[in-house]
C-alpha cells in the first residue's frame, strides 16, 4: 500500500514532526515508522514460529498510539488485520474471532497489552485480504467484509482529492478506530498527507458507554485539544452545535467537520451552517472501502451527501435505489461469490440526484413507510428531524397507510408537558404534509441493547421494536399523546 511508502518518506522529510499523540505520549514521524517496522518484524517472526503465517490477527483496544502502530504493522507485514469494535458484546466478539479464523488477539488491558493465541479453524480468505472489517447490521450476526490494500488506497487518494484543500493540520478521532471510516479517513488520510492525529480515549470523549454518553466531557476534550478536524455522527454534531451556540467552542477553529453514519436533520445542518461550522456530510459503505460520496470545500450542497468520489460510479435504479460500481470488496467471509468491479452493488438505500449532481440519501429501502396517499417516507429522515428537538434522547418512527406515521419517543423532560408538545408540534410542522406525524407516544423506558431493540453500536432494530413495543402492546409503558394533524 502506498500509504506505507508515504510514511517512510515522511520519516525522512519531517522525521521530527509529531505524527500521533494520545493521552500518554506522542510520536514523531521518524519514531512512528521505526516502531511500525519493528512491530511488523516481531509479528512476522511470532507467526512463523507457530507455522501460522498469513493467518489473521485481531486488534482490540481503546483509541491510542499503540492501536495505530499495530494496525500499520499488520499492513506492512501483509498480515490480515481484524479490528474488534469495542461496542461489540461478548457473543459478537467470539463470532468475529471464530468467523475470521483469527489466530492471535492483541488486546489492551489495565495491565497493558496482552497476546492471546487462539485455536480457531482456518477459513478461506480472498487473496490479497489486508483488512477484515465487521459491520453490525440491524439483524443477524456481524458480517466480515474483506478489503484489499488497493481498495483502501483508492479511497484514501479520492478523499485527499476531495478535501485535501481544507488546510487541516490536526485531526482528532472521535469514533473507535475499529470503525472503518475513522480508521481510514481519521488516521490513514492525515498520515498520508503528513498531518497530526490526536487519539483521546473513548472515556475521555464521554463515549465510554454508548448507553450513557457524556456530551459535556466530549466538548471539554475538544476544547483542550489543538485539533481543527473531526469526523462526527449526527448526535455528536448536535453536541458541537450546542457548544458553539453557548460560546464554549469558537466555530472558526474548525477547518473540516465531516459527518456520516446516519442522516442528519435539516434543522441541525442549517444551525451548523448559520454558525459558520464547516460541515461536510458524506455517505459510505464498507463493501466499497468506506466513503462513496462527500461534500468538500469546493463542492458543497447543504442536506446532500455531496458528489461521488472520483474512484466510483454511482447511479439510481428505476425504483430510486442507490447503486455503486468500482473499488469493490474482495468478498464476504464465508461467501464463495467474488465481487467484480464491473458489477453494480445494490446498497439498499433510497437516493435522489439534484440538477447539479449532488446525491441525497432518503433512507433505507427496507424500512420505507408508505402513507395513505401513496407517498414513500423514510423513517430515518423523520427520526433525524425529531432528534433535533431538545430533550428527545431516542426516537423510533413507524406507521402504514391506515394509522399514518407515528413515533415512539424517549424524552423524560418533555413527556406530559406543554413545552414538549409545543416543541414537537413545531418540529412536525416543519415537515412536508405527507411526512408529518399523526401522533406520538412517550415511552418511560429507553430502547435498549439488552432487550434486543438496538444493535451493539446503537442502531435501531425495527422489527424487534415494533414487535415488543407496538404489536405486543406497550400500553403500560407509554403515554399516548393526543393525535396531531
Amino acid at each position: 500500500m502506498k500509504l506505507l511508502h508515504s510514511l517512510a518518506v515522511w520519516s525522512e522529510l519531517q522525521g521530527n514532526s509529531v505524527a500521533l499523540r494520545d493521552e500518554r505520549d506522542e510520536v514523531t514521524y521518524g519514531e512512528l515508522w521505526s516502531r511500525v517496522t519493528r512491530e511488523a518484524e516481531a509479528l512476522t517472526q511470532r507467526l512463523e514460529e507457530r507455522h501460522l503465517s498469513g493467518r489473521p490477527v485481531a486488534l482490540l483496544a481503546d483509541n491510542g498510539i499503540d492501536w495505530v502502530v499495530r494496525d500499520l504493522a499488520c499492513m506492512l507485514a501483509q498480515i490480515p488485520c481484524v479490528p474488534v469494535p469495542p461496542f461489540f458484546n461478548a457473543e459478537q466478539r467470539a463470532h468475529l474471532l471464530r468467523d475470521s479464523g483469527c489466530v492471535l488477539l492483541l488486546a489492551q488491558t489495565e495491565q497493558g497489552w496482552t497476546e492471546q493465541w487462539l485455536d480457531n479453524q482456518a477459513v478461506s480468505l480472498p487473496s490479497g485480504t489486508c483488512k477484515i472489517t465487521y459491520t453490525s447490521g440491524s439483524t443477524g450476526e456481524p458480517k466480515g467484509v474483506c478489503l484489499g490494500a488497493g481498495s483502501l488506497q483508492n479511497t484514501l487518494e479520492a478523499l485527499a482529492e476531495r478535501i485535501g484543500s481544507s488546510g487541516v493540520t490536526e485531526h482528532l478521532c472521535t469514533m473507535p478506530l475499529a470503525v472503518l471510516l475513522e480508521n481510514l479517513a481519521g488516521v490513514y488520510l492525515p498520515l498520508w498527507l503528513g498531518k497530526r492525529v490526536s487519539l483521546p480515549g473513548l472515556s475521555s470523549l464521554g463515549l465510554g458507554s454508548m448507553q450513557r454518553p457524556d456530551p459535556a466531557r466530549f466538548i471539554a476534550t475538544l476544547a483542550a485539544s489543538h485539533a481543527d478536524s473531526l469526523i462526527l455522527l449526527p448526535a455528536t454534531l448536535g453536541w458541537l452545535v450546542t457548544a458553539t451556540q453557548s460560546h464554549l467552542l469558537p466555530a472558526e477553529r474548525w477547518k473540516l467537520l465531516a459527518v456520516g453514519g446516519g442522516k442528519s436533520g435539516q434543522q441541525l445542518l442549517a444551525q451548523a451552517d448559520a454558525l459558520g461550522l464547516p460541515v461536510y456530510e458524506g455517505y459510505g459503505l464498507s463493501e466499497v472501502g468506506s466513503v462513496v460520496a462527500l461534500n468538500g470545500p469546493e463542492c458543497r450542497r447543504l442536506g446532500s451527501v455531496g458528489k461521488p468520489l472520483s474512484h466510483l460510479e454511482v447511479r439510481l435504479a428505476d425504483d430510486g435505489e442507490v447503486l455503486v460500481r468500482g473499488n469493490a470488496m474482495l468478498g464476504y467471509i464465508g461467501d464463495p461469490e467474488v465481487p467484480s468491479t464491473a458489477d453494480w452493488l445494490a446498497t439498499g438505500d433510497w437516493g435522489e440526484w439534484d440538477a447539479d449532481g449532488f446525491l441525497t440519501i432518503q433512507g433505507r429501502k427496507k424500512s420505507t413507510l408508505v402513507t395513505g396517499f401513496g407517498r414513500n417516507v423514510a423513517p430515518e429522515w423523520v427520526e433525524a428531524e425529531l432528534a433535533t428537538v431538545p430533550g428527545v434522547l431516542q426516537c423510533f418512527v413507524y406507521g402504514d397507510e391506515e394509522q399514518g406515521i407515528q413515533a415512539l419517543l424517549f424524552a423524560p423532560t418533555l413527556a406530559g408537558t406543554q413545552e414538549g408538545d409545543e416543541l414537537l408540534q413545531a418540529c412536525n410542522n416543519r415537515l412536508p404534509d405527507y411526512a408529518r406525524l399523526r401522533g406520538w407516544q412517550f415511552i418511560r423506558d429507553p430502547l435498549s441493547r439488552e432487550r434486543g431493540e438496538l444493535t451493539a453500536n446503537g442502531r435501531v432494530r425495527r422489527h424487534i421494536i415494533f414487535q415488543q413495543r407496538i404489536q405486543q402492546g406497550a400500553a403500560s409503558s407509554v403515554i399516548l399523546n393526543e393525535e396531531v394533524s
